[in-house]
């Protein structure tokens, strides 16, 4: 049996071992629990102490000795419950705290996973209606890449969200932009800026050569400059 779902849930390794060989016991005295680890008294005694504090197990006393007994495991959902309702308690400070340190500054990725993150942070917090707004890649071979790797499945998540969408592409790239319909598209012929994107407070700027990279920058004025960048060029770009 993997157990290791059971580390997921804040449990340590010894209180696994503890809780699932108690489950096999049905019931035992510490002295056993110690002898079936293999572990020195301290570390089993805080470990069932852990234990009866989440709910996990119990004991009943026999004469002066006491019995110590796993609870039903479906008390593991109570716990899990338990934690959520914990969680979501301050949830709404841990999301102030995160939103004023991304106010301000810039994240590096690398790998079509990270790149694919960066998609993900860009699009989050989308609402319907809102633009989006990016130059292409300009090498074909890269754009044929970046399409099959990553911006398949952002288009599809944009799509989703029902999300505005305009792109420049390169003259080049007009044949294989036609499959994408849910972007406007507007073309230059002449060298392009590295594939950029720019959704609400942030812009992402990502290179396709050997292992994909970029880096992702979170500041209202930069991308107010990058917005009215892509409106000056999209007036000059051609349908």
């Amino acid at each position: 049996m993997d157990t290791s779902i059971l580390e997921g849930l804040g449990l340590s390794n010894l209180e696994i071992k503890i809780f699932v060989r108690l489950l096999e016991l049905g019931e035992s005295k510490a002295g056993k629990i110690i002898k079936e680890v293999g572990l020195q008294s301290s570390s089993v005694y805080n470990a069932i102490n852990s234990l009866m504090k989440k709910g996990l197990i119990s004991y009943i006393k026999k004469g002066q000795i006491k019995f110590y007994k796993a609870a039903d495991p479906e008390a593991i959902l109570g716990y899990i419950d338990t934690k959520k309702r914990e969680y979501l308690k301050i949830l709404p400070e841990l999301k102030e705290k995160q939103k004023k340190a991304e106010e301000e500054g810039v994240e590096f990725y690398k790998s079509f996973r990270g790149i694919k993150t960066i998609t993900f942070e860009l699009l989050k917090n989308a609402k319907k209606g809102d633009v989006y707004r990016f130059f292409s890649v300009e090498n074909i071979d890269e754009y044929k890449l970046a399409t099959e790797r990553v911006f398949g499945a952002e288009k599809q998540l944009r799509k989703e969200k029902k999300i505005i969408t305009k792109g420049i592409f390169h003259e080049s790239a007009r044949e294989l932009a036609k499959r994408n319909s849910i972007t406007q598209k507007r073309f230059l012929n002449y060298p392009m800026p590295p594939n950029t994107l720019i959704f609400g407070d942030k812009v992402a700027i990502i290179s396709w050569k050997g292992e994909p990279s970029g880096i992702l920058i979170s500041s209202k004025d930069i991308a107010r400059t990058y917005v009215e960048f892509f409106e000056h060029m999209w007036e000059i770009a051609k349908r």
